[in-house]
């Protein structure tokens, strides 16, 4: 009510014979036209445009006197522009009122006696460096203008950017943030391919590498399916709120077997894939007060945020980078990849080493122009994903051959460099390493691919 009263007070004394006030059309930029308007009104500054970025600062910081202060705009998590938490607290600190209409798209720009409809949102980029048009209205319709804007504000009433309101977004914006960094980040583009090498014994030894035994696929379906039943009931606890007990407890905790790191180390995802981990490591990332902002930017719903779309490659490049930039200690490369693979078990193959990764996809003479971590990840799990894409396997299955794949190629190569067998074996002390060993021996045998000769090769 105040509003409206203020409002007709405002209009009643608008002045529409003050300086030229014929329509004019006027290409970017509109930085100097818009902030001479703006600092030359007394009474009114009433915007509404979708998109707000720092730069309405420039425009807008030097306001003080002006009781009509009012913008309405967007407030959702499809840009950081329609979500810039930190520009909206800083209008409102200088005075302004704030509503929100995540449907509007006009950009109307109104003062004391100006008023101006343009293409052009209030960012550095609608103002100076897009090409835009900004048509400032003539004395005839300027009245029209102030009367759409009154609609539209009255239009969202319920809807009041407050204080409490940036607070208790704060997660997303975080989070949108971070995900515009990689956009916005001047990165080359991810080369995957694959170079013909003429070497048909390791092609052999790879297809017969996908032959594998039914019972261990037998067994592992049932471990998938007992993990994707506690996977789901990990992610309806979190829908709920975060809750590092989810992740965590001590020994005599009496929520000790109902947690994360003891499923990782001693329950059906240890059984699946093991990362290696000792408790403290565990321990030391999953109470790390930023853990949260980890879980919020690796499973977004727990804000409120929409999903990821894992299966766009863009998106998935973008995650593969993001994980990793979390200043946590313990939190480094195994973690990050295995939470990746626990909350989304469809697109990653669970390796928790890119080492192991680069060893699998140099068998199959993969080349990639990748060096970050997140860059890493993105080009062998791409294309370990398409190369196993007609294996009627879930990952878990697909991961367990892949593995397979690594280990006998590496036997081979040291088999024809001359290497004895019984010496090789010995470099793997883990159980199910050697288990590999001496399955990958037996492809090759099989296939003729070494000729087993104890003097050469040792024998088993």
């Amino acid at each position: 009510m105040e509003n409206q009263v203020k409002s007709k007070l405002l209009t009643s004394n608008l002045n529409t014979d003050q300086g030229d006030t014929t329509e004019k059309i006027i290409k970017n930029p509109i930085t100097s036209l818009i902030k001479k308007s703006v600092t030359e009104s007394k009474q009114r500054i009433n915007f509404a445009v979708p998109f707000i970025s720092s730069f309405s600062l420039v425009i807008l910081k030097n306001t003080k006197g002006i009781s009509d202060k009012r913008i309405v705009t967007r407030f959702d998590e499809c840009s950081i522009h329609s979500f810039d938490l930190p520009t909206l607290k800083s209008l409102l600190d200088v005075g302004f009122e704030i509503r929100y209409d995540n449907s509007i798209h006009l950009k109307l720009y109104i003062t004391d006696n100006e008023a101006y409809v343009t293409s052009s949102n209030l960012t550095k980029g609608g103002f100076e460096d897009n090409v835009e048009l900004t048509a400032k209205v003539d004395s005839t319709n300027i009245q029209t203008c102030f009367n759409i804007f009154e609609e539209v504000w009255a239009n969202c009433k319920g809807n009041k950017v407050s204080y409490n309101l940036i607070e208790a977004n704060r997660s997303k914006y975080e989070i949108l943030r971070k995900r515009e960094s990689y956009k916005k980040s001047s990165r080359s583009i991810i080369e995957i391919s694959q170079i013909e090498t003429g070497k048909i014994q390791i092609r052999q030894i790879i297809d017969e590498s996908y032959n594998i035994e039914p019972d261990i696929i037998e067994k592992r379906q049932k471990l998938s399916f007992e993990a994707n039943k506690l996977r789901e009931a990990t992610k309806n606890k979190l829908k709920k709120g975060f809750d590092k007990r989810i992740f965590y407890v001590d020994e005599k905790h009496k929520l000790r077997k109902n947690n994360l790191f003891y499923d990782f180390t001693y329950g059906v995802e240890s059984d699946l894939a093991g990362t290696g981990l000792r408790e403290e490591q565990f321990r030391t990332a999953f109470e790390h007060p930023d853990f949260e902002k980890v879980i919020e930017y690796i499973y977004p719903e727990i804000t409120g945020m929409k999903p990821w779309n894992l299966n766009d490659k863009a998106e998935l490049l973008e995650f593969c980078n993001g994980i990793f930039d979390f200043d946590i200690p313990n939190y480094k490369e195994t973690l990050p990849i295995r939470l990746a693979a626990y909350f989304y078990p469809e697109q990653f193959l669970p390796f928790f080493k890119l080492e192991h990764l680069e060893k699998v996809t140099k068998a199959f003479s993969l080349k990639t122009n990748a060096e970050t971590q997140g860059d890493r990840l993105y080009a062998y799990n791409s294309f370990l994903a398409d190369e196993m894409k007609a294996l009627p396997y879930n990952n878990y299955i697909k991961s367990h051959i892949a593995y397979r794949i690594m280990y006998v190629v590496e036997l081979y190569t040291r088999l024809i460099e001359g290497e004895k067998y019984t010496d090789i074996r010995k470099d793997y002390k883990e159980k199910w390493k050697l288990r590999l060993i001496e399955k990958g021996m037996n492809i090759l045998i099989k296939l003729k691919a070494v000729t087993v000769d104890k003097k050469k090769i040792g024998g088993k």
